[in-house]
Formats: C-alpha cells, structure tokens, sequence
C-alpha cells in the first residue's frame, strides 16, 4: 500500500482525468493481483496467531487490537476502494468527477496505510511478548 501511495498517488494526480482512466483502465488489474500475494500471506499469519495466543491472556489483546485493525482495512478495501476501482477502470466516473474521486481514493487509502501499520506495530508487539 504505501508503494502504491508513494509511487503511483503522485504521478496519478498530475495526469489528466482522461488521460488517469487510460492509465488506470490498461493497468489497474496487474496492481489487483499483487494483493493477494501480500495480503494472503498476513491473514493467514494474522488468524493463525490468533489461535496459538487464543489462550494466552497477556497477549490476546494485543492480537485482536492487530485484528481489529486488519478487518477495519480490509473493510475501508470492501466498501470503497474495490467498487471505486471497478468504477475507474470500467469509465463509469465522468471526467469532471476524477480529481475528487482520486482525493478520496488516496485519503482512504492513508487510511489503509495507517491500519496497516497499526496491525504490524500490535502483531510484533503481541509476537515480542509471547
């Protein structure tokens, strides 16, 4: 997520809103496939933790913090940004409407950033401590 910001949140904003849904159009769907390479591997990570420290009381809380947080990104994903993807990529936002929708994509996806780091910084805690 944070190369996606850093990489692509600035060149996306400096292009034009057609010339955006081109780009974003021709080369939305090879972003799509490297979440699951990343995201799959930190659930299954996430949710297997969980059920080693399920016992362990000085530990869980700090492990469902990690949770709560995956499942509000995971929600933030859900809810906005895959129909706003699906949206962008398929043209259905008029031109006049894509630099708000880029500035709510990006602010959202700030969001997912700090969930993200938020389930890390909880889950390597909750891993130091066990």
């Amino acid at each position: 997520m944070l190369c996606i910001a850093i990489a692509f949140g600035g060149y996306w904003t400096s292009l034009p809103p057609d010339d955006f849904l081109a780009w974003f159009a021709a080369n939305s769907g090879l972003i799509a496939r490297t979440i699951p390479v990343v995201a799959g591997p930190a659930l299954l990570g996430l949710v297997g933790s969980l059920w080693l420290a399920r016992r362990e009381r000085g530990v869980r809380g700090t492990w469902a913090i990690a949770a709560a947080a995956m499942v509000g990104l995971a929600l933030v994903t859900g809810l906005y940004h895959l129909p706003a993807n699906a949206a962008l990529a398929n043209g259905e936002i008029p031109s006049e409407a894509v630099s708000a929708t880029l500035r709510t994509w990006l602010t959202l996806h700030a969001l997912r950033i700090a969930l993200g780091l938020a389930a890390s910084a909880f889950a390597l805690g909750a891993a130091r401590h066990e």
